[in-house]
């Protein structure tokens, strides 16, 4: 089951986040056609040719935001879509969040952790994001691009941590298989903050909606984050936790009961059964392959199969 956050004033948390990235000798940043895109997103003139000749110049980031914005169709007949056609369809905010996902993936950072483990964060990461966009298509009525946007970058405050902090992450990381406390809440009293608010703040400065990095910083407690009830932003924070726990269940040696049943809760509050819920999972878990593939993360091995799962 979801666990509720104490409520802490969110300006003394983003203070100590601010905090620890400056006193950081080491974070994930954004490198080549991410960084360019960033840039060229401050020009209100910029022009789309502009931007495709970017993406252009990176094949795997061509590929993510052709099927992302496939995949935005939500099924409709339509012939394929060629890059410029992607990029008008998905617009530039999602484009440059694609980019800069797929650039930190690329662009190992150096990571001396000794418990993070770099291919099965990013494989976790794109499992989350596809849980995101099949949570989309099922339901209609949320934005396919937005939602694996959400799903790929909305823990990216781990990769942080350990870039930044290794030792002490590691403490947080080896005290979390100890307890019975989530790790957010280790987290919390190591560092003043987790991983989704430090995400939330990263993707702020890297240009992401501010309505994506609240959903991103409220994932763990939705019903914290004063969304309308049934709103976009609450039914994505949903998702968000739905999609982590499922991610968490799948690559696990074995189903944590614990884990599925938060998952069932959030499927539940977004009007999924059982059934519906383990078939998403697996549609999930059939496109996986293809997205580490193309970012040349190793095959993953999937242990706790959705048909497994007890209700």
């Amino acid at each position: 089951m979801t666990q509720s956050t104490d409520h802490r004033d969110r300006g003394q948390v983003t203070g100590n986040i601010r905090d620890f990235l400056l006193a950081a000798d080491e974070l994930p940043s954004p490198r080549g056609a991410a960084l360019q895109l960033i840039e060229l997103s401050r020009d209100p003139e910029v022009s789309i040719d502009a931007i495709v000749r970017v993406i252009r110049s990176d094949p795997a980031l061509s590929g993510f935001v052709l099927r992302a914005a496939s995949a935005a169709r939500f099924g409709r007949t339509e012939r394929p879509l060629d890059l410029r056609q992607s990029v008008v369809r998905l617009g530039m905010n999602i484009v440059r969040a694609h980019a800069v996902a797929l650039s930190l993936v690329a662009n190992r950072p150096k990571i001396t952790s000794q418990r993070f483990d770099y291919n099965a964060f990013w494989t976790a990461s794109l499992l989350n994001a596809a849980v995101m966009e099949a949570l989309a298509r099922h339901r209609g009525d949320l934005p396919a691009s937005e939602a694996f946007t959400l799903g790929l970058l909305s823990d990216i405050g781990m990769l942080a941590f350990a870039t930044a902090a290794p030792a002490s992450y590691d403490l947080v990381l080896e005290r979390a298989t100890q307890s019975q406390d989530p790790v957010e809440s280790i987290e919390q009293q190591t560092f003043g903050f987790d991983r989704h608010e430090l995400s939330a703040v990263l993707l702020a400065d890297w240009g992401i909606p501010t309505s994506l990095a609240d959903v991103v910083y409220w994932q763990r407690d939705p019903e914290g984050g004063g969304f309308e009830s049934d709103s976009r932003s609450y039914n994505l924070a949903c998702g968000l936790q739905l999609a982590t726990r499922l991610a968490e269940t799948c690559l696990a040696e074995q189903a944590d009961v614990d884990s599925v049943a938060t998952v069932y809760l959030r499927a539940a509050i977004l009007d999924l059964t059982p059934d519906e819920t383990r078939a998403l999972a697996t549609d999930a878990l059939a496109e996986l392959p293809m997205w580490t593939e193309l970012v040349r993360l190793p095959k993953p091995r999937i242990a706790a199969l959705p048909s497994s799962w007890v209700d």
